[in-house]
């Protein structure tokens, strides 16, 4: 994914065979790929988000989350932002997300079933806490 974003931000040079636009344009993108570019962007983060949610890394994966929102609202990017506030026992910030997930796709049974389990946990630790 490193190399995606080095690509596409114009910081390394064009695969073998490529040749490299005039200087003047080599950090320009076209109009018409502007949101092509975008989307990449944004699908390359959530990726990267869901690879840190496996191994574990959640801080990083949150913020992969944010950075891929920052691009565009995207109810995959809450999903998994809420996952990784769940296990790092952000319960408040794990509900929100997924209200919000929910609210963009109100047919995902993931993340009815994803917001249940918060609850529940949310609930727990209340009781454990009295």
């Amino acid at each position: 994914y490193h190399k995606v974003f080095c690509y596409v931000n114009g910081l390394q040079a064009p695969p073998a065979g490529q040749t490299e636009p005039a200087a003047s344009s080599s950090s320009q993108i076209p109009q018409d790929r502007v949101e092509d570019v975008k989307k990449l962007k944004q699908s390359t983060r959530l990726n990267m988000a869901a690879c840190y949610l496996k191994t574990g890394d959640h801080q990083k994966c949150v913020d992969a989350c944010a950075a891929a929102l920052e691009l565009g609202v995207n109810a995959k990017a809450y999903f998994r932002r809420a996952q990784a506030y769940a296990e790092l026992r952000n319960f408040s910030g794990a509900t929100a997300d997924l209200e919000r997930a929910r609210e963009l796709a109100p047919d995902d049974p993931a993340i009815e079933a994803e917001l249940k389990k918060v609850r529940r946990s949310f609930m727990q630790g209340d009781a454990e806490e009295k």
